[in-house]
């Protein structure tokens, strides 16, 4: 049986705390409130697809794991859909289901950054980790 030699008993010690502070940080990461709701996510992907569609149009599909997802119906008398999207909770990205594309207008960029004034100064050292969530996407043939 090999013992560890008293010398390099401080420096387990540190390596142990340093993984117990860690997991406390990771714990941290999951309880970051959403920052929008369902009808602040359908006025984003409304802004996102930058289309002249209204906001009826953009029908809530699920909650799709962590993000909002809408299913943009066509106007009648057309029947149909001209896309999906889902809406990131925290940063307010939208992402076109089909093909996998995040989304970017004006309109989308400046109600993004007011979102984004909402992290506080701990909730903001995580908003690049959220930012580079992606959402399950669809792939057509």
């Amino acid at each position: 049986m090999r013992l560890i030699p008293r010398s390099a008993l401080p420096h387990l010690a540190l390596i142990v705390c340093a993984i117990v502070a860690c997991d406390g940080v990771a714990a941290r990461e999951i309880r970051i409130p959403w920052k929008i709701n369902e009808s602040a996510a359908q006025r984003l992907a409304a802004e996102g697809d930058n289309s002249a569609t209204g906001l009826e149009y953009f029908d809530y599909d699920s909650n799709s794991g962590s993000f909002f997802v809408y299913n943009g119906l066509t106007k009648p008398p057309a029947e149909g859909s001209f896309g999906f999207f889902a809406v990131n909770p925290w940063t307010g990205d939208v992402w076109n289901l089909w093909g996998c594309q995040r989304l970017s207008t004006p309109a989308l960029r400046k109600s993004q950054a007011a979102i984004r004034r909402h992290f506080t100064r701990e909730e903001l050292k995580q908003y690049a980790r959220l930012r580079r969530l992606k959402p399950e996407c669809i792939f057509g043939d």
